[in-house]
Parts: structure tokens; sequence; C-alpha cells
């Protein structure tokens, strides 16, 4: 946030602040960042900063199924909740030119919009928060900017939010996973709540079906890491799309879902979140890695070695091979491997190969592992 020039008097300005959050957009952010909690107070408590807030304000339409969630809103400290109605509308899908009826709010954005300029000139507040995407809040954020209120949005990816009010707005704060992080402020992703619903479904089980599923996942673990490694070796970019890597894995393992017990790729690698990046880009999800990619092309004998020894563990679901196998792999696939890389021994190549080898064990016992 930039310092305000003309606050330089005012040390104690903006000092009460409110939130204002509109709940159909808020969903979409929920969604978007795969969230299935979030400490709201926390949240709209830090978004506030440097003032008080005095109150937030959450607009939604009636839902059945969120009425729980309505309801836990209003016991939190200084939340107010109003709900419109649902109505539902007609629409005709651009695609395939069906008339599909969704439910669509009705008399929440003008509720919003009211509220907007009711909190801006009542003259109590410094600072309105709001947390909306919709160009039709434009008229009330000019009024609320004419009363002399900073309007600060938070919102979700940029493209969720209408440019016209984007520039509108007097100061703007990206939602994200790193700003949740960044700020401390406690959140569950949708992959975890499923994960650990699973984890307990698998206890109530008995103890030989949790091993099973458990070595399974284990498994699929280490298939998903080597056919990811396998797929950006041969590519020049650093990193591929999820959906990819998907098509392939279920091509490989058909029934890895009904094995693991896990319905999406993105819960099972967030069981090694560390190893992995995930990146959307124009509603595309792209995956990296956090290690280095040895590519095909590469001259180097450890590049060489590294792929021989991927391929091995991944055809053989195995985590470990001996000398005698490593080099008899690598002299099938390139007889002339040692001429071309200048390596005398194996051994000797291996020793500058710690940083992604573990090596263990003497003389005809070597035994090599994937770190």
């Amino acid at each position: 946030m930039v310092l305000d020039p003309f606050s330089i008097n005012k040390p104690n300005f903006p000092s009460k602040a409110a939130v204002v959050i509109d709940g159909g957009y808020w969903r979409k952010v929920v969604e978007h960042l795969d969230l299935k909690y979030v400490d709201l107070v926390a949240l709209a408590n830090v978004l506030c900063m440097s003032a008080y807030r005095v109150r937030a304000y959450y607009f939604d339409g009636k839902k059945q199924h969120t009425q729980s969630f309505h309801d836990s809103l209003q016991l939190l400290d200084r939340f107010e909740v109003y709900l419109g109605e649902l109505v539902p509308r007609n629409i005709t899908c651009p695609h395939c030119e069906q008339v599909i009826t969704t439910p669509v709010q009705k008399r929440v954005d003008v509720a919003l919009a009211v509220e907007l300029v009711h909190l801006a000139t009542a003259g109590n507040i410094d600072l309105i928060v709001l947390i909306a995407g919709d160009r039709d809040f434009i008229p009330a954020i000019e009024a609320a900017k004419h009363a002399g209120v900073i309007i600060r949005l938070a919102h979700g990816a940029p493209k969720t939010v209408s440019k016209t009010m984007y520039k509108l707005v007097d100061e703007k704060i990206e939602v994200t996973i790193d700003f949740l992080k960044e700020w401390k402020i406690a959140y569950k992703l949708r992959g975890e709540i499923e994960l650990i619903s699973k984890i307990q479904s698998i206890e109530a089980k008995s103890e030989k079906e949790k091993l099973r599923i458990e070595s399974h996942v284990k498994q699929m673990l280490t298939t998903v890491e080597s056919l990811l490694l396998e797929m950006l070796s041969r590519t020049p970019e650093t990193s591929i799309l999820l959906s990819s890597l998907g098509i392939e894995l279920s091509k490989r393992e058909p029934n890895w879902k009904e094995k693991t017990k896990i319905k999406h790729l993105k819960s099972l690698l967030k069981l090694e979140a560390s190893k992995y990046n995930l990146k959307e880009v124009d509603k595309q999800v792209y995956i990296s890695t956090t290690k280095v990619i040895p590519k095909e092309d590469s001259d180097s004998a450890n590049s060489f070695i590294l792929q021989v020894a991927q391929k091995f563990f991944h055809d053989n679901q195995s985590d470990s091979i001996s000398l005698q196998q490593l080099g008899s792999l690598l002299s099938k696939k390139n007889p002339e491997w040692k001429k071309k890389y200048k390596v005398k021994q194996l051994r000797m190549a291996l020793n500058s190969m710690e940083k992604d080898l573990i090596i263990s064990g003497t003389k005809h016992k070597i035994q090599i592992k994937l770190k």
C-alpha cells in the first residue's frame, strides 16, 4: 500500500473502516484459489489495516445449502449479513444454444450499492474495503469517493474485476494464497479437506485395507514424479499442462483413482506440494517441478546417467538399482557412452551426482537411489 501524501499531517488517517463483501464474487475468489475455508474475521482486519474495522457487511442471495454458512457469518465479530432473493432466469448457452434456467440474485447488488453510499456519507468511516468485481458498483464507488472516503478494492485474479472499476478505486489488494500466508490468515485448501476426510474414512477400515491404500498412494506419487520428469525432459519449456500429465497418468495407470481413493490429480499432488508448482494461465493450469530437469539433448554424463536411472525406477516401480544393473542399462542405451562422455568408470562418475542420487554399500553391493 502506498502512503497517501495528504495524510502526512493526519497520522491516524484512515482510522475507521468497514468491509463490504459481494458474496457471489467472494465465492468465485474462493473457488479460483481452491479454498474450502478462510478466516474471514482475520482477513477483514488485515484488509482494513492500518484502520480499525468497525463492521463487515456480507451481501448474498438466499441459498438453502449456504444457510448454515450465513448463520455462522452472523456469529462472527462485527459481521452483518444481508440476504436478497434468488429468482430463476433463462439464459441461452452461446455454444449449444440451449436454454438453461439458472438462479440469479435479485436486489442484492442494489442493497450493496446503497450501503456503500450510506457508509460513505454518514461521516463515521474513513475507509471502505470493497470485495467485488462487478461494474454495476461504479456509480456507488464514485459517490463514496466524492464523500471523501478511501475505496480499497480487495479482489481475486485481475481478470475477474471490471477494468473500469479497477482504475476507479483508490487502492487495490489481490487476495492470493501467498497473501494469506504472508499475513498468517488461517485457511484450508479444498484438497486438504478432502484428504483429511479420506484419511478418516480409511482409518475406519481394517488396518490391512489402510496399508494397501497407503501403498498405492506412495507408488502413484513415485509414478507421477517420474512421469513429470520424463515429460519435462522432452520439452524446452519449464512446465507442461496439468491436463496432459493427467492424460498420460491415466494411460499408464488407468485405475489409479480407484486404487488410491483420491478423485483428483491436484489432491494427489498436494501430498507432496513442496515438489511441484501449479500456475494458472488463461484458464489453463500448468505444472512444473522444483527439481532440475536434465534435457534429452544434454551432453552431460550426469544427465545421461540420471535419465537412464529415472526410466528404470519408473518402469520397474523400484526405488533402487545396483551398480551392475545401472552399468548394463547405460551400455545398452549407448555402447559408446563412456567414450562419448570421457568417463573411465561408472563409480567415479557417480561421485559427482550426490545432489541427485543416494549411493550406499561397497564394492559389488553398491545400491543407487534417487534423492
